[in-house]
Protein backbone atom coordinates (compact mmCIF):
# COMPACT_ATOMS: atom_id res chain seq x y z
CA UNK A 1 0.00 0.00 0.00
CA UNK A 2 1.10 3.17 -1.01
CA UNK A 3 2.23 6.60 -3.19
CA UNK A 4 4.33 7.23 -5.48
CA UNK A 5 4.60 10.60 -7.81
CA UNK A 6 7.09 11.69 -10.58
CA UNK A 7 7.79 15.19 -11.40
CA UNK A 8 9.51 16.23 -14.47
CA UNK A 9 11.15 20.06 -14.91
CA UNK A 10 8.99 20.66 -11.45
CA UNK A 11 5.75 19.17 -12.75
CA UNK A 12 3.72 16.44 -11.68
CA UNK A 13 3.93 14.04 -14.88
CA UNK A 14 2.51 10.90 -12.56
CA UNK A 15 1.07 9.56 -9.66
CA UNK A 16 -0.42 6.27 -8.57
CA UNK A 17 -1.75 5.24 -5.11
CA UNK A 18 -2.85 1.77 -3.88
CA UNK A 19 -4.41 1.05 -0.84
CA UNK A 20 -5.57 2.19 2.43
CA UNK A 21 -4.70 4.99 5.07
CA UNK A 22 -5.96 3.26 7.62
CA UNK A 23 -8.10 0.25 8.07
CA UNK A 24 -10.70 -0.65 10.99
CA UNK A 25 -13.75 -2.77 12.31
CA UNK A 26 -15.89 0.46 11.59
CA UNK A 27 -13.68 1.87 8.31
CA UNK A 28 -10.95 2.46 6.35
CA UNK A 29 -9.78 5.26 3.75
CA UNK A 30 -8.26 4.88 0.37
CA UNK A 31 -4.64 6.54 -0.13
CA UNK A 32 -4.21 9.68 -2.44
CA UNK A 33 -1.35 11.86 -3.25
CA UNK A 34 -2.90 14.10 0.11
CA UNK A 35 -1.96 10.85 2.10
CA UNK A 36 0.99 11.42 4.20
CA UNK A 37 3.29 8.94 5.68
CA UNK A 38 5.89 8.90 8.18
CA UNK A 39 9.24 8.78 5.91
CA UNK A 40 11.72 7.64 8.13
CA UNK A 41 15.30 8.45 7.19
CA UNK A 42 14.33 11.07 4.32
CA UNK A 43 14.66 13.44 7.15
CA UNK A 44 18.47 13.35 7.19
CA UNK A 45 18.40 15.09 3.96
CA UNK A 46 16.18 17.77 5.14
CA UNK A 47 18.56 17.97 8.49
CA UNK A 48 21.50 17.83 6.04
CA UNK A 49 20.10 20.58 3.78
CA UNK A 50 19.50 22.97 6.93
CA UNK A 51 23.25 22.32 8.25
CA UNK A 52 24.59 23.59 4.76
CA UNK A 53 22.01 26.38 5.25
CA UNK A 54 23.94 27.00 8.40
CA UNK A 55 27.43 26.75 6.85
CA UNK A 56 25.91 29.33 4.14
CA UNK A 57 25.35 31.62 6.79
CA UNK A 58 29.03 31.44 8.41
CA UNK A 59 27.08 29.72 11.62
CA UNK A 60 28.41 26.62 11.42
CA UNK A 61 31.67 24.96 9.41
CA UNK A 62 32.14 21.27 8.49
CA UNK A 63 35.46 21.46 10.28
CA UNK A 64 33.62 22.68 13.39
CA UNK A 65 34.26 19.82 16.22
CA UNK A 66 31.42 18.00 17.67
CA UNK A 67 32.99 18.69 21.30
CA UNK A 68 32.37 21.86 20.76
CA UNK A 69 28.53 20.73 21.33
CA UNK A 70 28.80 17.50 23.40
CA UNK A 71 32.12 17.52 24.98
CA UNK A 72 31.53 14.05 27.04
CA UNK A 73 30.37 11.55 23.69
CA UNK A 74 33.11 9.15 22.76
CA UNK A 75 35.87 10.79 20.08
CA UNK A 76 34.09 14.30 20.45
CA UNK A 77 37.45 16.10 20.01
CA UNK A 78 37.76 14.16 16.69
CA UNK A 79 35.03 14.20 14.98
CA UNK A 80 33.75 16.85 12.76
CA UNK A 81 30.71 18.08 11.71
CA UNK A 82 31.44 16.84 8.06
CA UNK A 83 31.65 13.18 9.26
CA UNK A 84 28.51 13.31 11.29
CA UNK A 85 26.90 14.21 7.71
CA UNK A 86 28.51 11.31 5.93
CA UNK A 87 28.31 8.73 8.50
CA UNK A 88 31.59 8.16 9.28
CA UNK A 89 32.17 9.71 12.66
CA UNK A 90 32.77 5.74 14.36
CA UNK A 91 29.68 6.60 16.58
CA UNK A 92 27.61 3.48 18.15
CA UNK A 93 24.27 3.56 16.00
CA UNK A 94 21.66 4.18 19.36
CA UNK A 95 18.87 2.11 17.31
CA UNK A 96 20.68 -0.75 17.99
CA UNK A 97 20.79 -0.29 21.63
CA UNK A 98 20.03 -3.21 23.21
CA UNK A 99 17.08 -2.00 25.41
CA UNK A 100 15.58 0.33 22.23
CA UNK A 101 12.17 -1.44 22.76
CA UNK A 102 11.89 -0.31 26.08
CA UNK A 103 12.44 3.24 25.04
CA UNK A 104 11.20 3.39 21.51
CA UNK A 105 7.41 4.45 22.11
CA UNK A 106 8.09 6.52 24.99
CA UNK A 107 9.18 10.31 24.49
CA UNK A 108 12.42 10.90 25.46
CA UNK A 109 14.22 14.09 25.94
CA UNK A 110 17.55 15.39 24.51
CA UNK A 111 19.26 14.85 27.76
CA UNK A 112 17.77 11.14 28.00
CA UNK A 113 18.92 10.75 24.27
CA UNK A 114 22.45 11.84 25.03
CA UNK A 115 22.66 9.69 28.22
CA UNK A 116 22.35 6.82 25.94
CA UNK A 117 24.26 7.88 23.09
CA UNK A 118 27.70 8.80 26.12
CA UNK A 119 27.01 4.90 27.02
CA UNK A 120 28.22 3.32 23.89
CA UNK A 121 31.78 3.56 22.66
CA UNK A 122 33.06 4.24 19.22
CA UNK A 123 32.73 1.99 17.05
CA UNK A 124 35.70 2.95 15.06
CA UNK A 125 37.63 5.89 14.96
CA UNK A 126 36.84 8.98 12.79
CA UNK A 127 37.32 9.17 8.60
CA UNK A 128 38.59 5.62 9.77
CA UNK A 129 35.57 4.10 7.44
CA UNK A 130 32.07 4.74 6.63
CA UNK A 131 29.05 3.17 8.49
CA UNK A 132 25.77 4.16 8.53
CA UNK A 133 24.47 5.65 11.93
CA UNK A 134 21.30 6.96 12.66
CA UNK A 135 23.26 8.65 16.01
CA UNK A 136 24.99 11.32 13.70
CA UNK A 137 21.71 12.57 12.37
CA UNK A 138 20.08 12.72 16.09
CA UNK A 139 22.86 14.99 17.22
CA UNK A 140 22.59 17.03 14.02
CA UNK A 141 18.82 17.86 14.81
CA UNK A 142 20.25 18.80 18.22
CA UNK A 143 22.85 20.89 16.87
CA UNK A 144 20.69 22.80 14.89
CA UNK A 145 18.48 23.59 17.74
CA UNK A 146 21.29 24.77 19.68
CA UNK A 147 22.56 27.02 16.92
CA UNK A 148 19.37 28.35 15.99
CA UNK A 149 17.80 28.21 19.45
CA UNK A 150 14.34 27.02 18.58
CA UNK A 151 12.97 23.31 18.32
CA UNK A 152 13.92 21.34 15.24
CA UNK A 153 10.27 21.40 13.87
CA UNK A 154 10.32 25.47 13.93
CA UNK A 155 13.46 25.89 12.18
CA UNK A 156 12.38 23.01 9.54
CA UNK A 157 9.51 25.57 8.67
CA UNK A 158 11.47 28.40 8.55
CA UNK A 159 14.11 27.44 6.36
CA UNK A 160 12.55 24.38 4.35
CA UNK A 161 8.72 24.07 4.71
CA UNK A 162 7.12 27.82 4.08
CA UNK A 163 9.47 28.81 1.98
CA UNK A 164 8.52 25.61 -0.73
CA UNK A 165 5.04 26.11 1.04
CA UNK A 166 4.84 22.77 1.95
CA UNK A 167 2.01 22.11 3.55
CA UNK A 168 2.28 18.65 3.93
CA UNK A 169 5.53 18.19 5.24
CA UNK A 170 6.36 18.48 9.06
CA UNK A 171 7.48 16.78 12.26
CA UNK A 172 5.48 14.41 13.22
CA UNK A 173 3.70 13.60 16.55
CA UNK A 174 1.11 10.54 17.69
CA UNK A 175 -0.54 9.39 14.31
CA UNK A 176 -3.55 11.53 13.35
CA UNK A 177 -5.89 9.09 10.73
CA UNK A 178 -8.33 12.08 10.72
CA UNK A 179 -5.70 14.18 9.38
CA UNK A 180 -4.62 12.36 6.25
CA UNK A 181 -1.78 10.58 8.50
CA UNK A 182 -1.34 6.78 7.77
CA UNK A 183 -0.66 3.51 9.98
CA UNK A 184 1.81 0.68 9.15
CA UNK A 185 0.84 -2.33 8.96
CA UNK A 186 2.89 -5.81 8.60
CA UNK A 187 1.48 -8.51 6.24
CA UNK A 188 0.63 -11.46 8.25
CA UNK A 189 2.20 -14.56 5.66
CA UNK A 190 0.48 -16.89 8.48
CA UNK A 191 -2.86 -16.07 8.17
CA UNK A 192 -3.86 -15.04 4.28
CA UNK A 193 -1.28 -12.06 4.53
CA UNK A 194 -4.01 -10.23 6.60
CA UNK A 195 -3.06 -6.80 7.39
CA UNK A 196 -1.77 -6.28 10.87
CA UNK A 197 -1.01 -3.01 12.25
CA UNK A 198 2.02 -2.19 14.21
CA UNK A 199 3.40 0.00 16.64
CA UNK A 200 4.34 3.57 16.19
CA UNK A 201 7.42 4.86 17.59
CA UNK A 202 7.69 7.69 19.28
CA UNK A 203 9.45 10.79 16.79
CA UNK A 204 10.86 12.08 20.07
CA UNK A 205 14.00 9.83 19.55
CA UNK A 206 14.50 9.84 15.99
CA UNK A 207 14.71 13.53 15.79
CA UNK A 208 16.35 15.09 13.07
CA UNK A 209 17.41 11.25 11.86
CA UNK A 210 13.93 10.45 11.11
CA UNK A 211 11.02 12.13 12.25
CA UNK A 212 9.20 13.85 9.09
CA UNK A 213 5.63 13.40 7.84
CA UNK A 214 5.73 13.89 4.96
CA UNK A 215 3.29 13.23 0.90
CA UNK A 216 5.25 12.51 -2.16
CA UNK A 217 4.35 15.86 -4.01
CA UNK A 218 6.24 17.68 -1.03
CA UNK A 219 9.02 15.03 -1.19
CA UNK A 220 9.49 15.61 -4.85
CA UNK A 221 9.12 19.52 -4.67
CA UNK A 222 11.58 19.42 -2.01
CA UNK A 223 14.21 17.89 -4.04
CA UNK A 224 13.80 19.64 -6.96
CA UNK A 225 14.44 23.01 -5.26
CA UNK A 226 17.46 21.57 -3.62
CA UNK A 227 19.09 20.85 -6.85
CA UNK A 228 17.13 23.66 -8.10
CA UNK A 229 19.62 25.71 -5.73
CA UNK A 230 16.56 27.59 -3.91
CA UNK A 231 17.49 26.32 -0.51
CA UNK A 232 21.56 26.33 -0.46
CA UNK A 233 24.37 27.74 -2.68
CA UNK A 234 25.66 26.33 -5.84
CA UNK A 235 28.87 25.58 -3.86
CA UNK A 236 27.10 23.63 -0.93
CA UNK A 237 25.29 21.57 -2.96
CA UNK A 238 28.69 20.62 -4.32
CA UNK A 239 29.59 20.48 -0.96
CA UNK A 240 26.62 18.12 -0.32
CA UNK A 241 26.67 16.17 -3.36
CA UNK A 242 30.60 14.95 -3.31
CA UNK A 243 30.95 11.31 -2.54
CA UNK A 244 32.80 11.63 1.36
CA UNK A 245 34.01 7.70 1.05
CA UNK A 246 34.34 7.64 -3.26
CA UNK A 247 31.39 5.29 -3.48
CA UNK A 248 27.79 5.90 -2.56
CA UNK A 249 27.79 8.02 0.91
CA UNK A 250 27.82 11.99 0.12
CA UNK A 251 26.65 14.54 2.88
CA UNK A 252 22.73 13.90 3.86
CA UNK A 253 22.16 12.41 0.29
CA UNK A 254 23.49 8.81 -1.63
CA UNK A 255 24.78 9.07 -5.08
CA UNK A 256 25.26 6.01 -7.62
CA UNK A 257 25.58 5.86 -11.49
CA UNK A 258 22.14 3.72 -12.40
CA UNK A 259 22.22 2.84 -16.17
CA UNK A 260 24.33 5.91 -17.17
CA UNK A 261 23.05 8.54 -14.96
CA UNK A 262 23.55 10.61 -12.04
CA UNK A 263 21.03 9.83 -9.22
CA UNK A 264 20.72 11.27 -6.08
CA UNK A 265 18.62 9.33 -3.70
CA UNK A 266 17.48 9.28 0.26
CA UNK A 267 15.57 6.48 1.73
CA UNK A 268 14.04 5.76 4.92
CA UNK A 269 12.23 3.08 6.89
CA UNK A 270 10.72 3.38 10.29
CA UNK A 271 7.96 0.60 11.75
CA UNK A 272 6.20 -0.32 8.61
CA UNK A 273 6.93 2.59 6.63
CA UNK A 274 8.96 2.89 3.43
CA UNK A 275 10.16 5.82 1.80
CA UNK A 276 12.62 6.68 -1.12
CA UNK A 277 13.64 10.01 -2.93
CA UNK A 278 15.42 10.58 -6.07
CA UNK A 279 16.48 12.82 -8.52
CA UNK A 280 18.35 12.77 -11.84
CA UNK A 281 19.94 16.12 -12.49
CA UNK A 282 20.46 15.09 -16.19
CA UNK A 283 16.72 14.81 -17.10
CA UNK A 284 15.42 16.67 -13.81
CA UNK A 285 13.54 14.17 -12.87
CA UNK A 286 12.05 13.56 -9.05
CA UNK A 287 10.18 10.51 -8.13
CA UNK A 288 9.28 9.83 -4.47
CA UNK A 289 7.60 6.58 -3.10
CA UNK A 290 6.17 6.20 0.51
CA UNK A 291 4.13 3.18 1.91
CA UNK A 292 2.62 1.96 4.56
CA UNK A 293 2.58 -1.73 4.09
CA UNK A 294 5.02 -2.89 1.33
CA UNK A 295 5.76 -6.97 0.41
CA UNK A 296 7.73 -5.87 -2.53
CA UNK A 297 11.30 -4.63 -2.81
CA UNK A 298 11.28 -0.57 -2.37
CA UNK A 299 13.90 -0.10 -5.02
CA UNK A 300 12.95 -2.27 -7.71
CA UNK A 301 9.33 0.20 -7.53
CA UNK A 302 11.51 3.23 -7.50
CA UNK A 303 13.76 1.63 -10.06
CA UNK A 304 11.40 0.72 -12.68
CA UNK A 305 9.58 4.12 -12.01
CA UNK A 306 13.02 5.48 -13.30
CA UNK A 307 12.89 3.62 -16.40
CA UNK A 308 9.34 4.94 -16.87
CA UNK A 309 10.49 8.07 -16.65
CA UNK A 310 12.96 7.99 -18.89
CA UNK A 311 10.61 6.58 -21.88
CA UNK A 312 12.16 3.34 -21.12
CA UNK A 313 9.83 -0.34 -21.55
CA UNK A 314 9.78 -2.04 -18.50
CA UNK A 315 8.66 -5.28 -17.64
CA UNK A 316 6.24 -5.95 -15.27
CA UNK A 317 7.00 -8.22 -12.24
CA UNK A 318 4.49 -11.63 -12.22
CA UNK A 319 3.60 -12.15 -8.82
CA UNK A 320 3.07 -16.11 -8.81
CA UNK A 321 4.10 -17.42 -4.98
CA UNK A 322 4.59 -20.85 -6.95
Amino acid sequence: MGDITILKDGKKVYNKSVGYQYINEEQKKEITIASKFRVGSVTKTFTAVMIFQLLDENKIALNNKLSQYYPKIPSASKITIANLLSHRSGLFDITNDPTVEEWIYKPSSEKEMISRIVKHKAVFQPSEKTSYSNTNYILLGYILEQIEGKPYKTILQERITNKLGLKNTYVGSSIDIYKNECLSYRYEEEDNNALVKVAATDLSNPGGAGNIVSNTLDLTTFITALFNKNLITEESLKLMTTTADHKEFCYGIFYNSIKGLDVYASEGSIDRFQSALIYVPKTKVAIAFNSNALNYKKIMIVLYALDASQGKEITLPVFDKN
